[in-house]
């Protein structure tokens, strides 16, 4: 038979074990615009390169423009978040992770001379926290990218 300390202890653990679950029920689930959502990364190439292809390892300069993903806005193009400096562009290893994972993948085999457009889904972008103020959690992006020049690894 149970002393009373057992069943008091037992009580208690009830207790707090139904306090944790109830707590744990209250986060509200994110209710996310569809206009804002891309479900894979899509590449596109409007102007297909003729130089040198990009592979992981090289060094690639691009210029680019950024936009979050909206479906309702022409060419889903929604708020401009972000672009190359006028003149400089940006500088990056591919596929070592210094870029977000959209990029990583998708400018794998872009040519020299090339422009291509890549809708990325959040998990491949700033994911589930973005990057604030610019970029909210969950945000669908898109960007136009040109390909200046690959230095070989």
């Amino acid at each position: 038979m149970k002393s009373v300390f057992q069943m008091i202890a037992t009580l208690a653990c009830a207790v707090a074990l139904t306090a944790c679950g109830a707590a744990a029920n209250t986060e509200k689930p994110v209710v996310l615009d569809p206009n804002t959502q891309v479900k894979e990364l899509t590449i596109t190439n409007p102007v297909v390169g003729t130089g040198t292809a990009a592979a992981a390892g090289d060094t690639l300069l691009v210029t680019y423009t950024g936009w979050l993903y909206d479906a309702s806005k022409p060419g889903n193009k929604g708020v401009q978040f972000d672009a190359s400096a006028e003149g400089t562009g940006f500088t990056f290893p591919l596929g070592i992770g210094r870029v977000i994972l959209g990029w990583d993948r998708g400018l794998v085999g872009m040519q020299v001379g090339g422009t291509r457009v890549l809708a990325i889904p959040y998990d491949l972008g700033y994911g589930k926290a973005g990057s604030p103020p610019k970029i909210p959690g969950y945000a669908g992006l898109l960007f136009e990218i040109k390909l200046v020049s690959v230095t070989k690894k």
